[in-house]
Formats: structure tokens, C-alpha cells, sequence
């Protein structure tokens, strides 16, 4: 009680005084800083603007993701799919938790394989997602989205690359 009462009585004195009290908002949702993709091809969007391709012919469909987050807690990184540059009706290929002390923290990268029955996966994921009902023929424009969320509150953000499926 009493810590509270010297606060207002600070406050008061402060504003009495003309002085400006700033009151900073927190806002733990994360950021995604950046999101890059290394295709079959070797084309890193680091580097390139050029088209990606993955191939599952081409080092058995594997292709690398790498990102880099701004976030003051544990987030969740979510691998998606789609047929649209958004998240609505997208699937899911992977997901993890980042923060302090795991695995990625305020970046990462997973390795991911592109099979030609048309399933995806990310760092040998055990239930790789079946992309089929995107695939209306080979090949096929898609749209691989990253995105990072808040992991106690919806907020969320993603960036995307077309991709062609071959």
C-alpha cells in the first residue's frame, strides 16, 4: 500500500510540476523480421528475386527456410501453404516454439522435403502434410507463407513467396 501511495504522490508531484509522464506500451506480440527460402535450385531469396522451384527430383525435394523475429517472449513459428498469398484455408506443414533456450530463439531455419505424391515436410516431421487438394497440375503456383504468433494472445504476422511446385 504504501509503494502505491509514493507512486501517485511522484505523480502528482510531476505533473504539478509541468512535468511529461510517458507511458510506454508493451507489446509482446512478436515480429517477423525476415523470412527467406534456399530452393532445389540453389536460388536464395536472401540474395535472388528470381522465381523459386522445388523439385522432388532435385536433393530428394529437400529445401531450406530461414528466419529472424523480433519478440521479448516464446512465440510459435508456423510453416504454411496455400494456393493465396494469406493464411485463410492454408495448411499447416510445421510449427515449433522459439524463444530463450530452445532451439531457435529470435531466429532459426528448418531443412524441408517436397515428396512427388505430393506430401510436405519440415526438419523430418512425423505426420508430413498432404498438399494434394492445392495441386491441380504440375507444376503448380503456390504460395509458402511463414508465420510467427503470439503464444497468449492471437496476434500473429506472416510474409509469403510464390513458389512453383514442380
Amino acid at each position: 500500500m504504501k509503494n502505491n501511495c509514493l507512486i501517485v504522490f511522484f505523480c502528482v508531484v510531476l505533473s504539478a510540476c509541468g512535468g511529461d509522464i510517458e507511458v510506454r506500451s508493451y507489446n509482446p506480440a512478436p515480429s517477423l523480421v525476415s523470412f527467406d527460402v534456399v530452393d532445389s535450385y540453389g536460388v536464395d531469396t536472401a540474395y535472388s528475386s528470381k522465381q523459386l522451384a522445388i523439385d522432388p527430383y532435385i536433393d530428394n525435394g529437400l529445401f531450406d527456410i530461414f528466419w529472424r523475429a523480433n519478440s521479448l517472449e516464446d512465440y510459435r513459428t508456423n510453416v504454411r501453404i496455400s494456393s493465396a498469398p494469406d493464411i485463410s484455408n492454408s495448411i499447416l506443414v510445421y510449427s515449433e516454439i522459439c524463444g530463450a533456450g530452445r532451439a531457435c530463439d529470435q531466429g532459426g531455419g528448418v531443412i524441408c522435403e517436397y515428396t512427388s505424391d505430393f506430401y510436405l515436410s519440415c526438419n523430418n516431421g512425423r505426420n508430413p502434410a498432404d498438399i494434394a487438394r492445392l495441386m491441380k497440375r504440375v507444376p503448380q503456383s503456390l504460395y509458402l507463407i511463414l508465420e510467427v504468433c503470439d503464444l497468449d494472445s492471437p496476434a500473429c504476422g506472416y510474409r509469403y513467396y510464390p513458389i512453383s511446385m514442380q
